[in-house]
Parts: C-alpha cells; structure tokens; sequence
C-alpha cells in the first residue's frame, strides 16, 4: 500500500511539473517573445516583388516587436530551397518564411520535394496583387478580340510565362479553357524579362503579369491592357475592366504573398506574429505604398489562410494535374 502510495505520490508530482512546465513555456511564449532577432527567409532573388513587399512589412514587424527582423534571400528551385530551410528550422518563432503562389503549386509540380505541406503552418497572408493581361498585336483591343483570335485555328495564338507552371502559364491556360479559345499555344521562357521582350514585339499574343511591371510600358503605348484579374478594376489601371465585370468570375486570380511557421512552433507565437502583421498592415502609410505597385494588404488569421492555401493547392493543382505538367 505503501508503493503504492508513493508511485502515486510521484505521478502527481509529474504531472504537476509538467503543468507547470506548459503553463511557463506558453507564458513565455506570450510573454517574452521575441528575446532576439527573428530571421525571415525569402526563397526569391533581392529588389524583385516579393522581397520589396517582405522588406516594407517586416521593417514595421520589427518595429512593433522591438527586435530586428533579419531579410534573408534563399533563391532557387522555383522557391523550394528558401522553403525548405524553414521546414527543417528550430520551431521557436526566430525563422519565418514569405512564400507566394509558387508554393501552393509546387506539391503538384514535383514528385518528390524534400518538406511536406504540413511541415509547415500557416501564419498570415500579406497581401494579394491584380495582374493585368497585356497584348501588343494589331487588332488585339479587347479580351472579345483577344478571345476571337484565340479560336482561330489557322493561326494559332501564342502567349507567354516566365516558365512552365507558373502562375502568368497557369492563368494563361485557364483563359483559354474558360473561353474556349482552342487555338492557343503557351511560349515558356526563362524568366519575365524575356518573355516581356518578345511581347513588345509581338511575336507572342498575349501575357499575364504583375500591374506594376506592365503599367509603364501600358502607359506609354507599347502594351494594350485588355482586363486585370482582380474582382474590381485597379487604381493604377482604372481604364481597364477587371475579368469579373467581363463576366469570368472563374478568371477572378491575385498574385499573393504570406508569411509560414516550422510545424510545431508555438501557438501562441503564431496568433502573436498573425495579430502583430495584421496591426502592420492596417497602417495608411504602409497601405499607401503597397498600393502604389497595385498591391493589397491582407493580414488574415492563420485559420484563414491555411484555408486560402488549401484552396489554392486544390484549384491550381486540378489543373497542373489535367496538363500533366511536372517540372523534376
């Protein structure tokens, strides 16, 4: 009876302890995060989008948290390499990752990635972006033009992507679904810089890209923009009607930027680092100057954006799939 006594004795004094333990490491958690700089990792090339966006928010994150907030760019393999130093990191909240529609595509673009989807968690998305569909050929004027030449099986339309699978291909493909435009034919190129070069100069029919890029040279006459594909119109392209005024709710599509967690991180580090961006990202000034490249501050939850990457994942995966589109 004793022993007994004794073993039970011990167990409860375990379990205290670790009680204790949970309560002080959640306290800490909530407490006294951040104690050092945090490291952000970005799987992309400095001075592009999603650098400048991760700059400009991570720069006020820092600010709130009273820590310095460390831009670290990790470029290659279509973002995997960025992404997976974040998987395999320590789960403490000191390395974050910022990744865009390429990650919610690569699961069904390679076979055989080194991280799964659920080692990571998701903690806010940032922002979304319209892009804008642009041609430069003679009597291409409209998205009803565009469509027209697009199921004209004598000369068939070519338009172009910074690669295969990326997201201006994979719009690409779903207008011509969409739009029954049977007549189309996808151009990769290496890079935006390229296949913009041969846009100007219309040896390809048409492009999907970022507003921001294109707004100049749309400006300047050497681009027609035909419709953004956002639900309304873009500020810096008001002249141009937005896929759901044109009656392509389906085509409706946004460029998008977040920020991800190693599995296992804190919750309450996590709900943290969400209501800290989020606070960031309603800021006026800052608003003001996304807007200028024609991008929108989000700041979601991390339940809302683990549904929006889920969805993502679900719609352009259906459709990488129905291509047959792999990439290793």
């Amino acid at each position: 009876m004793i022993a007994i006594l004794q073993h039970g004795c011990r167990l409860a004094a375990r379990l205290t302890l670790g009680l204790a333990l949970a309560w002080g490491a959640s306290a800490l958690a909530q407490g006294s995060y951040p104690a050092h700089p945090i490291r952000v990792v970005v799987p992309y090339p400095a001075g592009g989008n999603t650098d400048i966006i991760a700059r400009d928010v991570m720069k006020e994150l820092s600010t709130r948290l009273g820590q310095p907030v460390v831009i670290d760019n990790k470029p290659g393999a279509n973002s995997i390499l960025g992404t997976d130093i974040v998987a395999k990191a320590a789960p403490d909240g000191y390395t974050l990752g910022v990744v865009i529609g390429a990650y919610a595509n690569n699961a069904a673009l390679y076979r055989n990635l080194p991280y799964k989807p659920d080692d990571l968690l998701a903690v806010s998305q940032l922002t979304r972006t319209s892009l804008v569909l642009v041609s430069a050929r003679p009597g291409l004027d409209s998205m009803q033009d565009l469509v027209k030449a697009g199921r004209d099986t004598a000369n068939p339309l070519t338009f172009a992507s910074s690669g295969t699978g990326s997201a201006a291909h994979l719009l690409g493909e779903a207008l011509a679904r969409g739009t029954g435009m049977t007549a189309v034919m996808h151009v990769p190129y290496k890079g935006t810089a390229a296949a913009a070069s041969d846009l100007f100069s219309g040896r390809v029919g048409f492009m999907f890209d970022a507003v921001s890029a294109m707004g100049p040279q749309i400006r300047q006459g050497r681009l027609k923009a035909l419709a953004v594909t956002g639900k309304e119109r873009s500020p810096l392209l008001p002249q141009v009607p937005s896929m759901q005024e044109l009656g392509h709710p389906e085509l409706v599509a946004y460029a998008w930027a977040g920020v991800l967690a190693p599995r296992g991180t804190p919750a309450a580090i996590v709900d943290r680092l969400a209501s800290e961006l989020a606070a960031v990202l309603a800021d006026p000034q800052l608003r003001a100057k996304l807007a200028d490249i024609s991008t929108e501050a989000v700041g979601s939850r991390p339940a809302e954006f683990a549904k929006f990457l889920a969805q993502e994942e679900k719609t352009n995966g259906q459709l990488i799939r129905e291509l047959d589109i792999r990439l290793d």
